[in-house]
Protein backbone atom coordinates (compact mmCIF):
# COMPACT_ATOMS: atom_id res chain seq x y z
CA UNK A 1 0.00 0.00 0.00
CA UNK A 2 1.20 3.47 -0.91
CA UNK A 3 0.51 6.74 0.91
CA UNK A 4 1.07 10.10 -0.76
CA UNK A 5 1.40 13.27 1.32
CA UNK A 6 0.76 16.08 -1.17
CA UNK A 7 0.91 19.85 -0.99
CA UNK A 8 -1.67 21.83 -2.97
CA UNK A 9 -0.98 23.66 -6.23
CA UNK A 10 0.31 27.20 -6.50
CA UNK A 11 -2.01 29.93 -5.19
CA UNK A 12 -2.51 33.63 -5.76
CA UNK A 13 -1.17 34.29 -2.26
CA UNK A 14 1.93 32.15 -2.93
CA UNK A 15 2.70 34.37 -5.91
CA UNK A 16 1.89 37.55 -4.00
CA UNK A 17 4.02 36.71 -0.96
CA UNK A 18 1.05 36.79 1.42
CA UNK A 19 0.46 34.75 4.56
CA UNK A 20 -2.39 32.34 3.87
CA UNK A 21 -3.09 29.77 6.55
CA UNK A 22 -6.83 29.46 7.09
CA UNK A 23 -7.35 32.13 4.44
CA UNK A 24 -9.02 30.50 1.42
CA UNK A 25 -6.60 31.51 -1.33
CA UNK A 26 -7.43 30.52 -4.92
CA UNK A 27 -5.23 28.45 -7.22
CA UNK A 28 -3.50 30.21 -10.09
CA UNK A 29 -3.73 29.00 -13.67
CA UNK A 30 -0.33 27.41 -13.16
CA UNK A 31 -1.57 25.85 -9.92
CA UNK A 32 -4.41 24.13 -11.79
CA UNK A 33 -1.91 22.93 -14.39
CA UNK A 34 0.28 21.52 -11.61
CA UNK A 35 -2.68 19.69 -10.05
CA UNK A 36 -3.80 18.17 -13.35
CA UNK A 37 -0.26 17.14 -14.26
CA UNK A 38 0.09 15.42 -10.89
CA UNK A 39 -3.27 13.70 -11.33
CA UNK A 40 -2.33 12.37 -14.77
CA UNK A 41 1.06 11.25 -13.48
CA UNK A 42 -0.48 9.22 -10.66
CA UNK A 43 -3.02 7.64 -12.99
CA UNK A 44 -0.37 6.60 -15.50
CA UNK A 45 2.48 5.54 -13.20
CA UNK A 46 1.07 4.43 -9.84
CA UNK A 47 -1.39 1.91 -8.45
CA UNK A 48 -5.02 3.12 -8.16
CA UNK A 49 -5.73 5.77 -5.53
CA UNK A 50 -8.81 4.53 -3.67
CA UNK A 51 -9.09 7.26 -1.02
CA UNK A 52 -8.22 10.95 -1.05
CA UNK A 53 -8.22 12.79 2.28
CA UNK A 54 -8.08 16.55 1.87
CA UNK A 55 -8.29 19.92 3.54
CA UNK A 56 -11.55 21.69 2.60
CA UNK A 57 -9.72 24.92 1.70
CA UNK A 58 -10.14 25.34 -2.03
CA UNK A 59 -6.44 25.21 -2.91
CA UNK A 60 -6.23 21.70 -1.44
CA UNK A 61 -9.76 20.69 -2.45
CA UNK A 62 -9.22 21.57 -6.12
CA UNK A 63 -5.91 19.72 -6.14
CA UNK A 64 -7.64 16.69 -4.61
CA UNK A 65 -10.51 16.93 -7.09
CA UNK A 66 -8.05 16.83 -9.99
CA UNK A 67 -6.69 13.53 -8.64
CA UNK A 68 -10.23 12.24 -8.06
CA UNK A 69 -11.36 13.11 -11.58
CA UNK A 70 -8.32 11.49 -13.16
CA UNK A 71 -8.74 8.31 -11.12
CA UNK A 72 -12.44 8.06 -11.93
CA UNK A 73 -12.07 8.99 -15.59
CA UNK A 74 -13.86 12.34 -15.32
CA UNK A 75 -11.29 14.29 -17.30
CA UNK A 76 -13.03 14.56 -20.64
CA UNK A 77 -10.62 12.02 -22.15
CA UNK A 78 -12.18 9.03 -23.90
CA UNK A 79 -11.39 5.68 -22.25
CA UNK A 80 -11.90 2.33 -23.94
CA UNK A 81 -13.99 -0.11 -21.90
CA UNK A 82 -11.18 -2.65 -22.04
CA UNK A 83 -8.50 -0.28 -20.77
CA UNK A 84 -6.98 -0.92 -17.35
CA UNK A 85 -7.87 2.65 -16.37
CA UNK A 86 -11.56 1.97 -16.99
CA UNK A 87 -11.46 -1.01 -14.62
CA UNK A 88 -10.03 0.96 -11.70
CA UNK A 89 -12.16 1.02 -8.56
CA UNK A 90 -13.79 4.39 -8.01
CA UNK A 91 -11.81 6.73 -5.77
CA UNK A 92 -13.47 8.54 -2.87
CA UNK A 93 -12.74 12.08 -1.66
CA UNK A 94 -13.19 12.92 2.03
CA UNK A 95 -12.62 16.47 3.31
CA UNK A 96 -11.77 17.21 6.93
CA UNK A 97 -10.93 20.50 8.69
CA UNK A 98 -8.25 18.64 10.65
CA UNK A 99 -6.05 19.08 7.55
CA UNK A 100 -6.46 22.86 7.30
CA UNK A 101 -3.22 24.84 7.36
CA UNK A 102 -1.84 26.49 10.48
CA UNK A 103 -3.79 29.59 11.49
CA UNK A 104 -1.42 32.56 11.14
CA UNK A 105 -3.69 34.71 13.30
CA UNK A 106 -2.97 38.43 13.00
CA UNK A 107 -0.75 37.78 9.98
CA UNK A 108 -3.44 36.19 7.79
CA UNK A 109 -3.64 38.05 4.49
CA UNK A 110 -0.63 40.25 5.25
CA UNK A 111 2.57 40.39 3.18
CA UNK A 112 5.79 38.79 4.36
CA UNK A 113 7.89 41.16 6.40
CA UNK A 114 11.42 42.12 5.42
CA UNK A 115 14.29 41.88 7.92
CA UNK A 116 14.22 44.54 10.61
CA UNK A 117 16.85 47.27 10.90
CA UNK A 118 17.69 45.50 14.16
CA UNK A 119 19.99 42.85 12.68
CA UNK A 120 19.21 40.39 15.47
CA UNK A 121 15.50 40.30 14.66
CA UNK A 122 13.66 39.03 11.63
CA UNK A 123 10.93 41.18 10.14
CA UNK A 124 8.21 38.98 11.62
CA UNK A 125 9.76 39.12 15.11
CA UNK A 126 10.05 42.89 14.98
CA UNK A 127 6.46 43.14 13.77
CA UNK A 128 5.29 40.86 16.58
CA UNK A 129 7.00 43.02 19.22
CA UNK A 130 5.36 46.12 17.76
CA UNK A 131 1.81 44.79 17.48
CA UNK A 132 1.33 42.09 20.12
CA UNK A 133 -0.44 44.52 22.46
CA UNK A 134 -2.91 45.63 19.79
CA UNK A 135 -6.52 44.89 20.82
CA UNK A 136 -7.20 42.88 17.65
CA UNK A 137 -3.96 40.90 17.73
CA UNK A 138 -4.42 37.13 17.35
CA UNK A 139 -1.40 34.90 17.82
CA UNK A 140 -0.28 32.12 15.49
CA UNK A 141 -1.75 28.67 16.15
CA UNK A 142 0.53 26.81 18.55
CA UNK A 143 2.49 23.68 17.72
CA UNK A 144 0.58 21.90 20.50
CA UNK A 145 -2.72 22.66 18.77
CA UNK A 146 -1.38 21.45 15.44
CA UNK A 147 -0.05 18.24 17.02
CA UNK A 148 -3.50 17.50 18.45
CA UNK A 149 -5.15 18.10 15.09
CA UNK A 150 -2.65 15.81 13.37
CA UNK A 151 -3.19 13.08 15.96
CA UNK A 152 -6.95 13.39 15.51
CA UNK A 153 -6.58 12.99 11.76
CA UNK A 154 -4.35 9.94 12.15
CA UNK A 155 -6.69 8.31 14.69
CA UNK A 156 -9.96 9.02 12.92
CA UNK A 157 -9.00 8.90 9.24
CA UNK A 158 -5.61 7.69 8.08
CA UNK A 159 -4.83 4.77 10.41
CA UNK A 160 -8.30 3.17 10.03
CA UNK A 161 -8.02 3.57 6.25
CA UNK A 162 -4.64 1.82 6.26
CA UNK A 163 -6.04 -1.16 8.17
CA UNK A 164 -9.11 -1.37 5.93
CA UNK A 165 -6.91 -1.53 2.81
CA UNK A 166 -4.11 -3.69 4.16
CA UNK A 167 -2.76 -6.09 1.56
CA UNK A 168 -4.46 -4.29 -1.34
CA UNK A 169 -2.63 -2.86 -4.34
CA UNK A 170 -3.96 0.61 -3.71
CA UNK A 171 -2.93 4.07 -2.54
CA UNK A 172 -4.19 6.73 -0.15
CA UNK A 173 -3.57 10.40 -0.97
CA UNK A 174 -3.46 13.10 1.71
CA UNK A 175 -3.76 16.59 0.21
CA UNK A 176 -3.01 19.45 2.55
CA UNK A 177 -0.65 22.38 3.19
CA UNK A 178 3.10 22.69 3.69
CA UNK A 179 3.37 23.41 7.41
CA UNK A 180 0.52 21.08 8.35
CA UNK A 181 2.15 18.29 6.32
CA UNK A 182 5.47 18.81 8.11
CA UNK A 183 3.72 18.44 11.47
CA UNK A 184 1.62 15.51 10.28
CA UNK A 185 4.69 13.65 9.05
CA UNK A 186 6.38 13.96 12.45
CA UNK A 187 3.29 12.74 14.28
CA UNK A 188 2.98 9.91 11.75
CA UNK A 189 6.57 8.82 12.46
CA UNK A 190 5.71 8.40 16.15
CA UNK A 191 3.31 5.59 15.22
CA UNK A 192 6.14 3.50 13.76
CA UNK A 193 9.09 1.62 15.23
CA UNK A 194 12.28 3.40 14.15
CA UNK A 195 13.93 0.16 13.03
CA UNK A 196 11.01 -0.44 10.66
CA UNK A 197 11.73 2.70 8.58
CA UNK A 198 13.93 2.50 5.49
CA UNK A 199 14.77 4.93 2.70
CA UNK A 200 14.95 3.92 -0.96
CA UNK A 201 18.42 4.03 -2.52
CA UNK A 202 17.14 6.42 -5.20
CA UNK A 203 16.13 8.95 -2.54
CA UNK A 204 19.50 8.76 -0.80
CA UNK A 205 21.31 9.13 -4.12
CA UNK A 206 19.27 12.20 -5.06
CA UNK A 207 18.98 13.89 -1.66
CA UNK A 208 22.04 12.72 0.24
CA UNK A 209 21.71 12.19 3.97
CA UNK A 210 18.08 12.33 5.11
CA UNK A 211 16.85 13.45 8.53
CA UNK A 212 13.52 11.71 9.05
CA UNK A 213 11.89 14.58 10.95
CA UNK A 214 13.16 17.22 8.52
CA UNK A 215 12.67 15.99 4.97
CA UNK A 216 12.68 19.54 3.61
CA UNK A 217 9.82 21.53 2.15
CA UNK A 218 6.98 20.55 -0.12
CA UNK A 219 6.95 22.41 -3.44
CA UNK A 220 3.51 23.16 -4.85
CA UNK A 221 2.08 19.70 -5.72
CA UNK A 222 5.29 18.14 -4.42
CA UNK A 223 4.61 14.77 -2.80
CA UNK A 224 6.11 12.44 -0.24
CA UNK A 225 5.55 8.80 -1.23
CA UNK A 226 5.83 5.93 1.26
CA UNK A 227 5.02 2.23 1.17
CA UNK A 228 3.53 0.43 4.17
CA UNK A 229 3.76 -3.34 4.60
CA UNK A 230 2.89 -5.49 7.59
CA UNK A 231 6.01 -6.74 9.35
CA UNK A 232 6.42 -10.52 9.60
CA UNK A 233 7.91 -12.55 12.41
CA UNK A 234 9.86 -15.54 11.02
CA UNK A 235 8.15 -17.86 13.52
CA UNK A 236 4.78 -16.29 14.23
CA UNK A 237 3.92 -14.80 10.82
CA UNK A 238 2.28 -11.37 10.69
CA UNK A 239 2.97 -9.12 13.68
CA UNK A 240 0.00 -7.45 15.39
CA UNK A 241 0.14 -4.09 17.14
CA UNK A 242 -0.85 -5.76 20.43
CA UNK A 243 2.37 -7.82 20.36
CA UNK A 244 4.64 -4.79 20.45
CA UNK A 245 6.02 -3.35 23.71
CA UNK A 246 4.96 0.05 25.02
CA UNK A 247 6.62 1.96 27.84
CA UNK A 248 5.46 1.84 31.45
CA UNK A 249 3.13 4.82 31.13
CA UNK A 250 1.15 3.19 28.32
CA UNK A 251 2.61 5.59 25.78
CA UNK A 252 5.18 5.54 23.03
CA UNK A 253 7.90 7.83 24.27
CA UNK A 254 9.73 10.23 21.98
CA UNK A 255 13.06 11.94 22.56
CA UNK A 256 12.75 13.99 19.41
CA UNK A 257 11.68 17.55 20.12
CA UNK A 258 9.37 19.09 17.58
CA UNK A 259 11.24 22.16 16.42
CA UNK A 260 9.90 25.66 16.75
CA UNK A 261 7.82 27.16 13.97
CA UNK A 262 10.81 29.21 12.90
CA UNK A 263 13.04 26.13 12.65
CA UNK A 264 10.43 24.30 10.63
CA UNK A 265 10.16 27.12 8.13
CA UNK A 266 13.95 27.29 7.81
CA UNK A 267 14.12 23.56 7.09
CA UNK A 268 11.71 24.06 4.20
CA UNK A 269 13.69 26.84 2.54
CA UNK A 270 15.45 24.49 0.11
CA UNK A 271 12.36 23.69 -1.95
CA UNK A 272 11.00 25.65 -4.90
CA UNK A 273 8.15 27.94 -3.80
CA UNK A 274 8.10 26.48 -0.31
CA UNK A 275 6.13 27.78 2.64
CA UNK A 276 7.62 31.14 3.73
CA UNK A 277 8.90 31.81 7.25
CA UNK A 278 5.99 31.82 9.66
CA UNK A 279 5.43 34.45 12.35
CA UNK A 280 6.16 33.12 15.80
CA UNK A 281 5.15 34.49 19.17
CA UNK A 282 8.61 33.99 20.68
CA UNK A 283 12.12 34.95 19.74
CA UNK A 284 13.44 31.51 20.61
CA UNK A 285 15.34 29.70 17.89
CA UNK A 286 14.74 26.29 19.40
CA UNK A 287 13.19 24.90 22.54
CA UNK A 288 15.06 21.76 23.65
CA UNK A 289 12.15 20.82 25.90
CA UNK A 290 9.48 21.26 23.23
CA UNK A 291 8.64 17.55 23.19
CA UNK A 292 7.62 17.66 26.85
CA UNK A 293 4.62 19.89 26.11
CA UNK A 294 3.40 18.04 23.03
CA UNK A 295 0.74 15.33 23.29
CA UNK A 296 2.16 11.82 23.58
CA UNK A 297 1.04 9.01 21.32
CA UNK A 298 -1.00 6.60 23.43
CA UNK A 299 -1.29 2.84 23.05
CA UNK A 300 -4.87 3.32 21.84
CA UNK A 301 -3.74 5.44 18.94
CA UNK A 302 -0.49 3.69 18.06
CA UNK A 303 -1.99 1.82 15.14
CA UNK A 304 0.97 1.37 12.77
CA UNK A 305 3.70 -0.05 14.99
CA UNK A 306 3.52 -3.46 13.30
CA UNK A 307 4.18 -2.03 9.84
CA UNK A 308 7.38 -1.47 7.89
CA UNK A 309 7.68 1.85 6.08
CA UNK A 310 9.82 2.53 3.02
CA UNK A 311 10.29 6.14 1.88
CA UNK A 312 10.17 6.08 -1.92
CA UNK A 313 9.96 9.73 -2.99
CA UNK A 314 10.66 13.04 -1.22
CA UNK A 315 9.13 16.22 -2.68
CA UNK A 316 8.36 14.40 -5.93
CA UNK A 317 8.22 16.71 -8.95
CA UNK A 318 8.49 14.24 -11.82
CA UNK A 319 5.02 15.24 -13.01
CA UNK A 320 6.25 18.77 -13.73
CA UNK A 321 8.88 17.80 -16.29
CA UNK A 322 8.22 19.73 -19.46
CA UNK A 323 5.41 21.77 -17.87
CA UNK A 324 5.95 25.49 -18.37
CA UNK A 325 4.29 28.53 -16.85
CA UNK A 326 2.18 30.58 -19.26
CA UNK A 327 3.83 33.90 -20.05
CA UNK A 328 2.58 37.44 -19.70
CA UNK A 329 1.35 36.95 -16.15
CA UNK A 330 -1.35 34.52 -17.28
CA UNK A 331 0.14 31.59 -15.37
CA UNK A 332 0.23 33.57 -12.12
CA UNK A 333 -3.33 34.89 -12.47
CA UNK A 334 -6.25 33.46 -10.52
CA UNK A 335 -7.78 30.42 -12.16
CA UNK A 336 -11.30 30.96 -13.48
CA UNK A 337 -13.30 27.90 -14.51
CA UNK A 338 -15.19 29.98 -17.05
CA UNK A 339 -12.15 31.33 -18.84
CA UNK A 340 -11.07 30.06 -22.24
CA UNK A 341 -7.90 28.09 -22.70
CA UNK A 342 -4.95 29.83 -24.30
CA UNK A 343 -5.29 27.77 -27.47
CA UNK A 344 -8.87 28.88 -27.98
CA UNK A 345 -7.78 32.49 -28.44
CA UNK A 346 -5.72 31.53 -31.47
CA UNK A 347 -8.14 29.19 -33.21
CA UNK A 348 -9.57 30.49 -36.45
CA UNK A 349 -13.26 31.14 -36.42
CA UNK A 350 -15.26 28.60 -38.40
CA UNK A 351 -16.82 29.91 -41.59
Amino acid sequence: MLIFFIRHGETVDNVGGIYAGVRDSELTNHGILQARSLADYFKQSRCPVSLILASPLQRARRTAEAILNAQNGNTGTQTNSGDAASRRPQATLVKTPLLIEQDFGFYEGKPFYARSSDYNKSGKDAHYDKHRQDPNFKDVESKESMAKRCDGFLDDFLVPAVHEREGQDTAIAVVSHGILLSNLWRRFLLRLARKSITIADEVTAAKGQILLEHLGGWSNTGFLEVRLTRRRDPDAGLVNDSQLPIDGQGTISTDDALSSIADMAAAEADADRTIPPVPTSTGEVADPDASSVLPKVTSRSRGLASFNLNILTVNGQEHMRGVKRARGGIGSAKYDEGQKSLDSFFKKAKK
